[in-house]
């Protein structure tokens, strides 16, 4: 089986800043009661006339140009896109001039970029593809309610953009997981009929989000050859920080092997964990042979993970 690794990763994130002191103004809140409740001290938003495609094409610009690698397939993860034709791939290959090339999109929340890296791997691995290109973009401010208190402190916008090839893999893709708690289908609702902008059951998602990831990093580490003595990281989907001081003092980790910059950018759905890669990988938080895990949760109730030696 060939190996698949990581090549490049890119980011981007909207100029708007949207503080806790400008979210006082808006609503019954206080920096102090958003910041203990979640972490976020600030959020990106995108300019009314800026776009989840928009995003996720300067994502995949600033990944594109670290590496000299033409992608012959492109996965575009988003829940959040403009249109339903045409499809986000399409527009942002379009942006790209990538012509003659595979392109779908795919919608799996904030699980999407780590189902991408599955999906893409696998791809790689069984057909004909060599260098897969993964964006994932949301603009959750489209469907964030500004005079809700409990949910408009959450969320940002943003993109990252992943490059997989197995061609020079340094950063081999070891392991991948994905799944499903159906039951839990409707605890995440946006972009309905009825109601249009998100609503959650906070309490049942923040149990599933503690118990999964805890899952998750015993399965990846498994699948992996390590164990908890290991030199490991975990990229989590960056939902609240209360989930992951949680789900450290439930795997008995400290907190130091968990990576997080919700404080800069909020809750950004599947563009989280690719946001927080990016961030690490610009500060050298890694040395080769570290293990890093990716692992995502949210909607549907869905979950994936990822293991890749750095």
């Amino acid at each position: 089986m060939k190996k698949v690794g990581l090549l490049a990763t890119g980011s981007y994130t909207p100029e708007r800043k949207l503080t806790n002191s400008d979210l006082e103004k808006m609503v019954d809140t206080t920096d102090e009661w958003i910041t203990t409740r979640t972490g976020i001290k600030e959020r990106r938003i995108a300019a009314d006339n800026e776009y989840s495609s928009d995003m996720a094409a300067k994502a995949a610009r600033d990944c594109l140009g670290k590496v000299n690698l033409r992608p012959d397939l492109l996965i575009s993860s988003t829940a959040t896109a403009e249109r339903a034709c045409p499809y986000q791939a399409s527009i942002v290959a379009n942006r790209l001039n990538l012509t003659n090339l595979g392109a779908f999109d795919l919608n799996a929340a904030c699980s999407g970029l780590v189902y991408s890296l599955a999906v893409a791997k696998s791809m790689i691995q069984t057909g004909p593809y060599r260098n897969i290109l993964i964006t994932a973009s949301e603009k959750m401010s489209m469907l964030t309610d500004y005079t809700d208190r409990a949910s408009c402190i959450l969320f940002g916008d943003g993109a990252a953009a992943l490059m997989l090839s197995s061609e020079q893999p340094e950063h081999e893709i070891l392991a991948t997981e994905l799944g499903l708690d159906a039951t839990g289908s409707d605890y995440v609702i946006m972009g309905g009929r009825e109601d249009y902008y998100f609503r959650q059951d906070g309490r049942k998602v923040f149990k599933f989000a503690v118990t999964i990831m805890g899952e998750m990093i015993d399965r990846l580490l498994l699948k992996s050859g390590a164990s908890k003595n290991d030199d490991f990281y975990i990229i989590p989907h960056q939902a609240n920080y209360r989930i992951l001081e949680s789900a450290a003092r439930e795997s008995k980790l400290p907190q130091d092997r968990f990576i997080c910059y919700i404080d800069h950018y909020g809750n950004t759905s599947s563009a989280s964990i690719g946001l927080a890669l990016d961030e690490a990988e610009k500060e050298g938080r890694f040395k080769k042979g570290d293990l890093v895990l990716l692992i995502g949760f949210g909607g549907g109730l869905s979950w994936a993970g990822a293991a890749i030696r750095w």
